[in-house]
């Protein structure tokens, strides 16, 4: 038995757990996300569509563990962001990067994260 609850530990967190449309409740507006895999990449699409009122932009996430990261990128995204799903919601994990002289993203602070809790809508 112990064999089998160690081999089950090896297997990969299944990309369907974070699949699908997620939403955020606000007390005014909805947030929403999209997060896609496509067949033989090896990386997630997100799409962050927020309230609807701006257009939607697309982030690519890596696979590490159980969790989606998004590592920022000088003008197109100033935060580290991870995603994780436990008890089907989305933890969605965000801290602001601070950059060093030379444009680099300083390394985040695990104890700095603010996290929003979305539901899975489809």
């Amino acid at each position: 038995m112990c064999a089998s609850l160690g081999k089950a530990q090896n297997q990969l967190f299944p990309k369907k757990a974070f699949a699908g449309t997620w939403e955020h409740e606000q007390s005014h507006n909805n947030l929403v996300l999209i997060i896609k895999f496509e067949k033989g990449k090896n990386y997630a699409t997100v799409v962050d569509v927020g309230t609807g009122e701006a257009p939607s932009f697309k982030l690519k996430a890596q696979m590490k563990g159980n969790e989606l990261l998004i590592n920022p990128q000088t003008h197109v995204n100033d935060l580290y962001i991870r995603l994780s799903v436990k008890n089907n919601k989305l933890l969605f994990k965000t801290q602001i990067a601070i950059w060093d002289r030379s444009g680099n993203p300083l390394p985040a602070d695990k104890n700095r994260y603010q996290t929003s809790v979305y539901r899975r809508v489809k």
